[in-house]
């Protein structure tokens, strides 16, 4: 009898052991967007005169995906985290930075900081992103939904307010290596837009007369 309670003491406590390497033994991915790379084919080469300031940022995201693990969305009212994929970095951040690459890209010969720059960068333009939704749906798509402001004279007026609503097809099996490029390309998309509105505004603004109210994140 002893030696039978013994042996299954011994099996329990080697499946415990084996169970507990499993658990070390399990690795986190770590993801990040990427922007594109030089500038596109069939972008135009910057026009004479001066040259647009644009400050990137800053770039606020919904509670559920400012945290480090990868989200998908399973169903509309479903959430899902990935324990061991997540972001090298915070989400917010990596936005403001690939954006701002994007559309440093697309409009050769602007300049472009993100949020916060230093005080002597010359702002022209300050675009701020307010995300609603960035993940992978039921439907087999990467969906970014966003709204995005344009402001000028130092982030204090208001001059564009536009929403958008990307989608990147990705297979319904997809890894999140997959479904971290689809959210790259979702972000490029969304930079086109936003840098198709700034290549028409013109480079100089008129000073405006008269007292600006100073709103939150605004250039100083």
């Amino acid at each position: 009898m002893g030696r039978v309670r013994f042996s299954r003491l011994a099996a329990l406590v080697f499946a415990l052991a084996a169970l507990g390497g499993c658990a070390r033994s399990a690795s986190v991915n770590y993801y990040i967007l990427r922007s594109m790379r030089g500038p596109e084919p069939g972008v135009r080469t910057a026009a004479p005169g001066p040259a647009k300031a644009v400050v990137i940022g800053p770039v606020s995201i919904p509670a559920y995906l400012d945290r480090p693990q990868m989200v998908t969305r399973p169903s509309p009212e479903t959430i899902k985290y990935a324990e061991f994929d997540r972001w090298a970095e915070p989400l917010d951040k990596n936005l403001a930075r690939v954006i701002a690459d994007d559309i440093s890209a697309l409009l050769p010969g602007a300049n472009v900081c993100v949020f916060p720059c230093p005080t002597a960068f010359p702002v022209t333009y300050q675009v701020t992103l307010d995300v609603i939704e960035l993940e992978k749906v039921a439907s087999g798509k990467v969906i970014l939904e966003a709204s995005w402001k344009i402001f000028g004279n130092k982030g204090k007026e208001l001059l564009v307010m536009r929403r958008s609503r990307v989608s990147e097809p990705v297979e319904a099996n997809a890894g999140y290596s997959a479904i971290a490029s689809a959210e790259s390309l979702a972000v490029k998309a969304l930079s086109r837009r936003i840098a198709t509105v700034v290549e028409a505004m013109p480079a100089v603004l008129a000073p405006k007369s008269g007292h600006a109210h100073r709103r939150p994140g605004a250039i100083r």
